[in-house]
């Protein structure tokens, strides 16, 4: 790794972030947050901090899997890589609870799917 740490404002990306994909919401879903600020975030950085805490609202489950679960499907990253990497903020509040359930949940369902097949 390059550098240390990173701090990403999401309220820097959108205002009222939400949806899973283009699909949902061609400007400011999980899979265009994911593309703009995250990968290129865990490709150079021991730490990506991911900051909340400025947005009104929480953002949907949509955005949140397809951000940070999307780094695994779609980008090469395990999922030991994100939880390790990851710090969601502000952590007094349910957001890292949340986004590490829906990592986890993910990455739970993937094994189990895979050991289905063997």
């Amino acid at each position: 790794m390059i550098n240390n740490k990173i701090t990403i404002d999401v309220s820097q990306f959108s205002e009222d972030p939400w949806g899973r994909d283009e699909q949902d919401n061609p400007i400011s879903s999980g899979a265009a947050f994911r593309k703009q600020y995250l990968i290129e975030a865990f490709n150079q950085y021991d730490k990506v901090i991911v900051d909340f805490s400025k947005l009104q609202d929480m953002p949907d489950s949509g955005f949140l899997g397809e951000s940070f679960v999307g780094l695994v499907k779609h980008d090469g990253f395990t999922y030991e890589e994100v939880l390790k990497k990851l710090v969601v903020l502000p952590q007094d509040e349910f957001y890292p609870i949340t986004v590490e359930q829906i990592i986890t949940l993910a990455r739970d369902e993937y094994k189990r799917v895979n050991m289905q097949g063997k």
